[in-house]
């Protein structure tokens, strides 16, 4: 298990991919830094530069607002891993080899986990280091610092629970892109959307409860109006469920599948 895991994680960062994402998403970030800095300049009456008060406090803010959009950007980690193995039939070639299909199957969540891991560090890392070096810290540094902890806390299971989640979903289903496609109509369920079928229908009032309950969009939601603490052991025992059931059913129906 380990020389596998060792042998994806070493495919997964030697793929121009990743760099090429990750060069593109830090580009953007101080683009935007730039772009605040500059909006907040002004010009006082000694013809003196001021900045005004854009903290990286206030940064943390709207990087806490963004921690649901994970639920999209781990596919791409997933992505780098799996890479169309149905499509080259590079799977089948791993079966054949002899590797034990649980191995397999677990060893490449497994290297999608560490490689959205390494994704999500530089790309946090490269919006927070740039806002530190554009902007101060703020009087509430701390304390939003702590609250930003928090959050990033109750993030963490429900990308784990995607993730495992669209991981099954690239092994049952020959051809990424309807994998994906799937994924992004399950999660996209559970962000709004059946709110507004609601309104026009709403006899399916029933079902969107369910989904509202079972959806990994919804503890980002309730952050919204109630406190991490009181959203944190939910958001954990949505994400394990999600991992949990789906990493049994994707194994299962693995070891059954037929490559071809």
């Amino acid at each position: 298990m380990g020389n596998y895991l060792s042998a994806e994680c070493y495919k997964a960062v030697h793929r121009k991919y990743i760099y090429i994402f990750s060069a593109a998403m830090l580009g953007l970030v101080a683009a935007f830094m730039l772009l605040l800095r500059i909006e907040g300049m002004s010009q006082s009456g000694d013809g003196m530069l001021m900045v005004q008060r854009v903290s990286v406090s206030e940064l943390l803010s709207i990087l806490a607002m963004a921690l649901s959009a994970g639920l999209y950007f781990l596919m791409i980690a997933a992505d780098i891993v799996f890479s169309d193995q149905y499509k080259y039939n590079t799977l089948k070639n791993e079966v054949s080899y002899g590797l034990p299909r649980w191995q397999i199957y677990l060893g490449k969540l497994t290297a999608s986990a560490l490689t959205a891991g390494i994704l999500c560090l530089v790309l946090m890392g490269g919006y927070i280091g740039i806002g530190c070096v554009l902007f101060p810290a703020g009087e509430d540094f701390g304390t939003n610092l702590a609250t930003f902890a928090k959050w990033l806390l109750i993030a963490l299971p429900l990308w784990l629970g995607g993730l495992g989640f669209f991981n099954m979903l690239q092994f049952l289903i020959k051809g990424s892109n309807a994998a994906t496609v799937f994924y992004v109509m399950v999660v996209f369920l559970g962000s709004g959307f059946m709110d507004l079928m609601e309104v026009f229908l709403p006899a399916l009032q029933p079902m969107a409860d369910l989904i509202r309950t079972v959806s990994l969009n919804t503890p980002f939601i309730l952050l919204r109006t109630q406190s991490p603490e009181s959203v944190m052991a939910y958001a954990w025992a949505l994400g394990m469920a999600w991992l949990t059931v789906s990493t049994i059913i994707g194994a299962i129906s693995f070891q059954k599948k037929e490559i071809s």
